[in-house]
């Protein structure tokens, strides 16, 4: 019996320290995924978008727009988000809002519709369990720059941003917490925005305003350095 009762004891001595181990580990790999994610800088490539040649008082009609998705490459969301994992995008159609009356030719009547005028990324960042973070970005004009200027000023209102333009020549930021930025670089007009469910490495306030203050303006860095 008294062998029994060791040998029992023994057992249960050997159960309590492995799941004592077993444990450590546990919140131990628990605590290092939900550690802030880190947060790179734009890369842009060393690429152009070809733009059709556009006169003076011209716009470019929207089913001419170029795919939405050409703006931003995988590799340049991997230097925004070091770790990042699953990207995948998608182009959505765009039905644009005319801008005919800033043009000089007042009959201009092409098509108002991209059928690639938007592209929405979705991505994994360290920590989270699926793909929870959305960024988009969405052409709204392609146009003579000076008509650009006169038709971000009447419909793309918000707020001048502290960060700077960013590469860009002007943007505006809508919304508080999850706003989007609204830019201007030559003959394009455009917004990006999205969200995340992390928080991210040295950064004390919430995610969605680091998301609109530290993230966006790399994305627009990115978009702008594409327009010459």
């Amino acid at each position: 019996m008294l062998k029994n009762r060791a040998a029992v004891l023994t057992l249960l001595g050997v159960l309590l320290i492995s799941n004592v181990v077993l444990l450590a580990f546990l919140i131990g790999t628990h605590a290092s995924s939900e550690g802030d994610v880190a947060l790179g800088r734009a890369a842009p490539r060393d690429a152009t978008i070809g733009l059709p040649e556009i006169k003076a008082g011209s716009v470019l009609a929207a089913n001419q727009w170029p795919d939405a998705c050409a703006f931003v490459g995988q590799e340049e969301i991997k230097a925004i988000f070091p770790g990042v994992k699953d990207i995948a995008q998608e182009s959505r159609p765009v039905n644009a809002v005319s801008i005919k009356d800033f043009a000089a030719d007042s009959s201009w009547k092409e098509s108002d519709r991209s059928a690639a005028g938007q592209c929405l990324y979705s991505m994994r960042l360290p920590g989270e369990t699926y793909s929870a973070t959305q960024f988009w970005f969405r052409i709204e004009a392609v146009a003579d720059p000076e008509l650009i200027v006169r038709y971000a000023d009447r419909v793309a209102p918000g707020t001048n941003t502290n960060q700077g333009a960013r590469g860009a020549d002007h943007c505006v930021i809508t919304g508080l917490a999850e706003g989007s930025w609204t830019c201007r670089k030559g003959p394009l007009l455009f917004t990006v925005g999205g969200q995340t469910t992390v928080a991210f490495e040295g950064k004390p306030a919430p995610a969605p305003f680091i998301w609109r203050d530290e993230v966006l303006p790399e994305f627009v860095r990115t978009v702008s350095a594409k327009i010459t």
